[in-house]
């Protein structure tokens, strides 16, 4: 029995009611802004530098996390960590999200099973597990973030490019290179997933989520099986 997990993460900046208690001196270190030194009082952070804490662990949180389970190349599981069941709004309880995370992952066999990310090696995994480790919550499952592997982690960006910057695709590219027969949401981006979430819009944010995770499944088969069989969308 072979398990695969397909992850995708959305993230958020830090709650507002904390932009006052930020420290614009770390979070500018933590951006890499350089400022040219000066005897004035360092100036609030910038909305851009708030909401590029969304990127970074320290300070932004998850939103959700998108997710197919696969037992035996069947579909077992597919839907977006985050919301609650009835209204289906994100409820903005970060623990509880990562919980049902870990949760999901309670069968996962390092030796065996894959979790396939794009960019996971680098965002999205390490993202989960600082914000785990900062919630005090313990990983069901000890990831290596080892390089120039495949086995746990199968990051399709890094297995694509070989491990080459300069060579990386986002996986909107590489779903059109690959004519994987699925498209990303049109219109929609990470970059506007605070903007979408400040307007209430958490269906669409869902959809956009659980769409990339289906995105990055079709991208895998293709990469792995170019012969079929084609996955079940």
């Amino acid at each position: 029995m072979i398990y695969r997990y397909f992850v995708d993460i959305e993230s958020l900046p830090p709650p507002e009611d904390t932009r006052q208690r930020l420290s614009p001196a770390k979070i500018r270190k933590l951006l890499r802004v350089n400022r040219e030194p000066t005897n004035e009082e360092e100036p609030p952070c910038t909305e851009e530098e708030f909401r590029q804490l969304a990127l970074h662990p320290e300070y932004g949180r998850v939103l959700s996390i998108g997710m197919i389970v696969e037992e035996d190349a069947h579909i077992v599981h597919r839907g977006v960590l985050g919301r609650e069941r009835q209204s289906m709004r994100f409820h903005l309880d970060e623990a509880r999200t990562l919980r049902a995370f870990w949760k999901l992952l309670g069968n996962f066999n390092a030796s065996r099973d894959l979790i396939i990310a794009h960019n996971g090696l680098c965002f999205d995994l390490p993202f989960i597990l600082k914000r785990s480790l900062i919630h005090r919550i313990n990983p069901s499952v000890k990831l290596s973030f080892a390089r120039y592997r495949t086995q746990p982690i199968y990051d399709t960006m890094q297995v694509w490019s070989n491990w080459d910057s300069r060579q990386y695709l986002s996986l909107a590219d590489l779903a059109e290179v690959l004519k994987v027969g699925v498209n990303k949401t049109e219109g929609m981006h990470g970059s506007k997933v605070y903007e979408q979430f400040r307007a209430g819009h958490h269906q669409e944010i869902a959809e956009y989520n659980l769409k990339d995770v289906t995105v990055l499944r079709a991208v895998y088969y293709a990469m792995e099986y170019p012969e079929g069989p084609d996955p079940e969308l």
